[in-house]
């Protein structure tokens, strides 16, 4: 009888199951993790590099998000000379003010693109190795995906995989409605006095189970 051939075992998929041992969304996480190495590569090494500042300027740097992000790390000195570059040059063509047609052509954020490509790669990774079961008790044991890498996981998958990722977030979603419930009930004034269990922090998991992990900052 022939036996379905096992996947390799590379180094994303340690990252996919040690990422699995915390809390919250895995690929949420890896991916965070992918644009924090990327922006500090950024600041650290590349700010001078002629070939990204090029490419931030084409995107006019980042968006909010990994903007903001980029600024709680904290170096000014090169936050200053990126931001001087971009600034300068949206004063130097006025291409702001031309109707947002410049705007549209623009590339998108850079760091968006890391993380769209860290999701890709960690989310396939998964789905692979479920596929041969050397992911499922891990995924069983975690916390599961968000909701938005969830839906993304299930258009990708089929059968026995997509089978067991609906039995699993159903079982995790049910749990995890239950603790809210609890929540609910006890601040009704008559079961104030009940102490606090297991549930006490599920509004911030369904947080996080709704829109993901929050980004890094």
């Amino acid at each position: 009888m022939r036996t379905a051939k096992q996947p390799s075992r590379h180094m994303t998929y340690h990252d996919v199951k040690e990422a699995l041992a915390e809390p919250g969304c895995a690929v949420c996480r890896l991916a965070s993790n992918a644009v924090d190495r990327y922006l500090r590569g950024l600041l650290h090494e590349s700010v001078n590099d002629p070939g990204v500042r090029e490419r931030l300027r084409a995107s006019r740097g980042f968006c909010r998000e990994h903007s903001w992000q980029l600024q709680h790390r904290g170096d000014p000195l090169s936050i200053s000379i990126l931001w001087q570059d971009i600034l300068s040059l949206d004063i130097g063509d006025g291409s702001d003010c031309r109707a947002g047609e410049s705007r549209r052509r623009r590339p998108s954020c850079p760091a968006c693109e890391i993380a769209a490509a860290a999701e890709k790669r960690y989310l396939e990774t998964l789905l692979e190795h479920m596929d041969a079961g050397g992911l499922r008790e891990d995924y069983e044991a975690s916390g599961g995906l968000c909701l938005p890498h969830l839906r993304t996981a299930l258009k990708q998958s089929t059968g026995a995989v997509r089978r067991f990722l609906l039995a699993s977030e159903s079982g995790k979603l049910g749990r995890l409605c239950g603790e809210l419930g609890e929540i609910i009930r006890k601040n009704d004034y008559r079961f104030l006095e009940e102490p606090w269990g297991s549930e006490k922090d599920a509004w911030i998991r369904a947080t996080r189970k709704l829109a993901g992990e929050p980004p890094e900052e």
